[in-house]
């Protein structure tokens, strides 16, 4: 073994083996990329060896790059990966990959950059860069079209989906495809080839069929500011056709560095890693650890009550679903029974899969169906005398070992909490509607919730396959919070004189999913209503526009009553802008004296996605989010905030906060506005200075 023990040479004959193994499946840091340019070159040099072959780990030959290294610029520290890719594809003896597990993006370049490939059947190829902004960089786009055509190349490389096998056995890039010992079959391919002429690199002709490719995915991508990526690999796969090795590997090295700065690569990187630090929660007591949890019960089967349900009964739990009535029980059985019809007609799932995971489903109008449960959810009205009602029942009913855990997005969870004789086993698991699509899961942590039943509801959310972000108690925890304010400065711009289509309309454009209004007509204006009659109740000097509630009033509540701030009654799903609602703006303003303005696209983008971070400085502040990286996973895996953007709280730090302050002054000064929002959060000031 090597120094730092990851390396192990080995011989079999006249075959020269590298074995490479670190705990963290093999991501090709600088000392392990130091550990292998050694141990190849010493077998290079060894008169003995034949052949080589290189062998990972069996669940990963190598998880690729180390993406911290983009960041810190030392991932071209010699021997950086270009230096191995050299290496390897100019030795003089056959090298041969044995891939098992995973080889992606780096790792995958590493085995390109070999004369061979032996290839476990099971195991997974692709080159993921585009979801960080990046193309491959150590030859990914210059030796993948040379082994298996520059159209799937580019497809592979353009998605960042895994390699079909099955579908390229013929091709260069796998010499055996096996279900058996991926290093033992390399070992004795090594000796087959230890005499056999190799062609270093393959030449492409570049022919009409693949300009006209080339361009319709130049068409396809467009200018929007988020496809650089795409235009960069399209770019780089060209180069592999038209250019030699030498002078595409060049190319793409031009390419890759361009994208390492851009804003949409720094957005994306931060997102990835935004998504890991949600995972660490630093006050975790050393020698708590999650309880088991084997059986599940959700109390409520309504639209949310049964989504949640669904996102169990996937992820391979025994749920009881409980209801006080057989009617709502049979509406929610329903909706389950129709979700997994449409993944068999999608095919997703096999009618034998859908019907098994089904069965794993029990009903009860009984609280008493509660007592081998490990963990019961509820999902019941947000209405405070039935919330306390159902988690004393809970509590009366559950083993003593068992969480509770509540969905309220509204109520006080440390009051609720106190309702129960274990409120150190209550915690918030907030899911997003519906709940089996949305990937957020919001645990929340309330000041009783002990360390045992955090890590538990994280390791749930963990099994769910959501995102999971800790959050402690306030009224919409972080992301509606945020979402009510942002809502709430777009409510008043249609006040100061924009429309709600202009507003939308910038926001789209800008790359969020949906406007606030569109948003709203989906989710239903009567929401809205009922959250700014709450908030009033809690502050009555808040300033909401009015409009809003007028068009509630008109019963135009959004998609289902057909009319809402958008006309759907034409069938068209994204509605028709509608002239009775710029009517009710004008007669509105005119009764409150409003001196209309115009504002530009950029200042209603401005004030909105500032609302949002100024909300969000504010929730930090007060302790509500442990890391402005965690508001950003919250706004990314709830909101369609746009990955490309990285989060609100990245998106204000990289205009400058110090331009945040300005802007938010300058907004302050607008009499149709909230003044108070837009002052400066401690926080944030001290940021910016």
């Amino acid at each position: 073994m090597s120094s730092v023990n990851q390396i192990l040479i080995e011989k079999q004959g006249q075959v020269g083996i590298v074995n490479f193994q670190t705990e963290k499946l093999n991501v090709l840091s600088h000392a392990l990329r130091a550990d292998l340019y050694q141990a190849i070159q010493q077998l290079l040099a060894d008169a003995e060896v034949e052949s080589i072959v290189l062998a990972g780990l069996n669940k990963a030959f190598s998880a690729g790059a180390d993406i911290a290294e983009f960041s810190a610029g030392t991932h071209l520290q010699f021997p950086s990966l270009h230096d191995l890719v050299h290496l390897l594809s100019d030795a003089d003896k056959p090298v041969v990959a044995a891939i098992s597990g995973t080889a992606l993006g780096g790792g995958l370049e590493l085995a390109l950059a070999c004369h061979h490939r032996v290839v476990h059947a099971k195991a997974q190829l692709a080159l993921p860069e585009v979801h960080l902004g990046l193309l491959p960089g150590a030859a990914g786009t210059q030796l993948l079209p040379r082994y298996i055509g520059a159209e799937a190349a580019l497809d592979a490389i353009l998605t960042g989906k895994p390699l079909k096998l099955a579908l390229l056995a013929e091709t260069p890039l796998l010499d055996v495809l096996t279900d058996a010992d991926a290093k033992q079959a390399a070992i004795e391919f090594a000796v087959t080839v230890q005499k056999a002429p190799h062609i270093k690199h393959i030449t492409l002709e570049l022919n009409d069929a693949l300009v006209e490719l080339l361009q319709a995915k130049r068409d396809a991508a467009g200018t929007k500011p988020q496809n650089v990526v795409q235009h960069a690999i399209i770019n780089a796969v060209e180069a592999a056709v038209t250019l030699d090795f030498e002078q595409g590997f060049a190319k793409e090295q031009v390419l890759f560095q361009s994208l390492t700065t851009s804003s949409v690569s720094k957005s994306l990187r931060h997102a990835f890693f935004a998504e890991r630090e949600a995972k660490n929660i630093p006050d975790l007591s050393a020698d708590a650890c999650a309880k088991n949890i084997e059986k599940v019960a959700v109390i409520g089967a309504g639209t949310m009550g049964s989504g949640i349900a669904i996102c169990f009964l996937q992820a391979g739990f025994p749920v009881t679903l409980i209801e006080k009535q057989q009617e709502g029980l049979e509406r929610g059985l329903s909706l389950i029974q129709k979700h997994f019809a449409s993944q068999v007609a999608k095919g997703r799932l096999t009618e034998e899969k859908a019907q098994a995971i089904q069965a794993n489903l029990s009903t009860s109008l009984e609280y008493s169906a509660l007592a081998q449960v490990d963990l019961a959810l509820e999902a019941v009205f947000e209405d405070w005398d039935v919330k306390t009602s159902v988690l004393k029942q809970m509590d009366q009913y559950l083993p003593p070992h068992a969480v509770l855990a509540s969905n309220t997005s509204t109520l006080d969870l440390n009051v609720l909490a106190q309702q129960t004789s274990r409120p150190e086993s209550v915690v918030g698991l907030h899911f997003f509607s519906p709940a089996q699509v949305m990937p957020l899961l919001e645990v929340i942590r309330t000041n009783t919730t002990d360390d045992s039943t955090l890590m538990t509801a994280l390791e749930i959310g963990k099994r769910l396959r959501k995102v999971a972000v800790v959050a402690g108690v306030c009224d919409g925890f972080i992301g509606n919070r945020m979402l009510n304010e942002y809502l709430r400065i777009a409510g008043l711009l249609i006040d100061a004189g924009a429309s709600p289509y202009q507003i939308d309309s910038a926001l789209e454009n800008w790359g969020m999913a949906m406007g606030p209004f569109r948003m709203c007509d989906m989710a239903g204006n009567d929401i809205g209503y009922l959250i700014r009659k709450q908030q009033l109740k809690l502050d009555p000097n808040k300033k909401f526009s009015g409009i809003a509630d007028q068009l509630v009033e008109a019963k135009r509540l959004g998609q289902k009553t057909q009319k809402g701030w958008y006309d759907y009654s034409q069938g068209n799903r994204r509605g028709e802008h509608d002239a009775e609602v710029l009517a009710m703006i004008d007669v509105y303003r005119t009764e409150r004296g409003i001196q209309v303005k115009n504002f530009s696209d950029e200042e209603i983008v401005a004030r909105c996605i500032y609302a949002l971070a100024n909300e969000g400085f504010r929730l930090l502040e007060e302790g509500i989010a442990l890391r402005q990286s965690d508001i950003d996973v919250v706004y990314l895996a709830g909101y369609g905030f746009p990955r490309w953007r990285g989060g609100p709280m990245f998106y204000a730090t990289e205009q400058g906060l110090d331009n945040m302050i300005a802007a938010m002054q300058q907004f302050a000064q607008d009499p149709t506005t909230d003044a108070s929002f837009w002052q400066v959060p401690d926080l944030l000031a001290q940021l910016a200075s």
